[in-house]
């Protein structure tokens, strides 16, 4: 009883103490969307779904401090609808940190296709587009509990991060007493370089990342994306490329991007994307959409429609999907 005392009254004072000298900021959004979707193949006419309401809300919470031997601590967690999110601890010294948590940064996503391919309302793969258009950005070790180690400099900025399971996640690896999730795969790691080398409005980048299977009867992963982006006066162009492969296998998917935005003023923008998606399949399924956004002063509203071809690599099998999205932050 007196230990479990004496180890209550240690947690008190320690949580009392970081509290009292550290800065806590709260910020989240909401999200409302409505979509008007119509799908169909070379064997059927086009069906046109009831219109859809749609409704996303997230919760973020971040704490930073000075601590006593001169090193910055950044911690926090995020609720997504009401579901825990990622979570983080950070350690910064000068311009180099080092982080544990679950998709502290994208590492290798930074630099997937659709970071460079500007768009205004948002990229191809997470339009709500059925399963059998598979675009995606970069994705080995991505959302996996992982540690991170992140410099930047002028020119670029490097990270790299070790996931010990890929796939474990919040609540399953990581939750009291961190254990084995034996539905996760093996070992993985991401490696990534971006940034404007030196020259005003450029982006560039690479990546690479590499998860190895949990069993001898799954094949390892790997992925690598690259891109440029350039901006000069309201002008926004780039190119983006992520590949991914199971290694030892000839099936490659290859997203290529093409993106051009145009800044009309303070709170118009416009803008024109486009993607393929090329795999073992005769067929490349093709995207293209068309963008406009405008900001309210405390709210964004966007529109856009995505028009979808040759959906899982079969000729016919097309979409359609007219978007008004509304993003209050906070």
């Amino acid at each position: 009883m007196k230990k479990l005392l004496l180890g209550t009254a240690l947690a008190s004072a320690v949580l009392v103490t970081g509290s009292s000298f550290a800065e806590t900021k709260v910020s989240g959004y909401v999200e409302t969307t409505v979509g008007f979707h119509s799908a169909g193949t070379s064997s059927t006419a086009d069906n046109s779904d009831p219109t859809a309401i749609g409704y996303e809300s997230s919760i973020d919470i971040a704490v930073s401090k000075e601590l006593d031997n001169g090193l910055t601590l950044s911690s926090g967690f995020g609720t997504e609808d009401g579901s825990a999110a990622d979570a983080y601890l950070t350690l910064t010294s000068g311009n180099t940190s080092f982080s544990i948590g679950s998709d502290v940064s994208g590492v290798t996503d930074n630099v997937s296709q659709e970071d460079f391919a500007p768009y205004i309302a948002q990229d191809i793969h997470t339009s709500g587009l059925s399963s059998s258009f598979g675009i995606s950005g970069v994705k080995t070790t991505h959302n996996s509990d992982s540690f991170y180690l992140k410099h930047k400099s002028d020119m670029a900025t490097i990270e790299a991060s070790y996931s010990p399971q890929v796939n474990s996640s919040m609540g399953t690896a990581s939750a009291n007493g961190a254990r084995p999730d034996a539905t996760a795969a093996a070992s993985g790691y991401d490696l990534a370089v971006y940034g404007n080398m030196g020259v005003e409005g450029l982006k560039v980048g690479y990546g690479i990342s590499k998860a190895t299977a949990a069993t001898s009867s799954t094949a390892d992963q790997e992925g690598k994306g690259y891109g440029v982006q350039y901006s000069m006066n309201n002008i926004t162009v780039g190119y983006g490329v992520s590949k991914n492969q199971a290694v030892n296998s000839t099936e490659e998917k290859t997203n290529t991007a093409y993106g051009i935005a145009y800044k009309v003023n303070d709170q118009l923008s416009v803008g024109l994307y486009q993607a393929t998606m090329e795999d073992n399949s005769a067929i490349d399924e093709e995207y293209d959409s068309i963008q406009v956004g405008y900001d309210l002063g405390g709210m964004g509203i966007t529109l856009s429609y995505i028009q979808a071809e040759n959906g899982g690599g079969t000729a016919g099998t097309d979409e359609e999907k007219l978007e008004i999205r509304t993003v209050t932050k906070f």
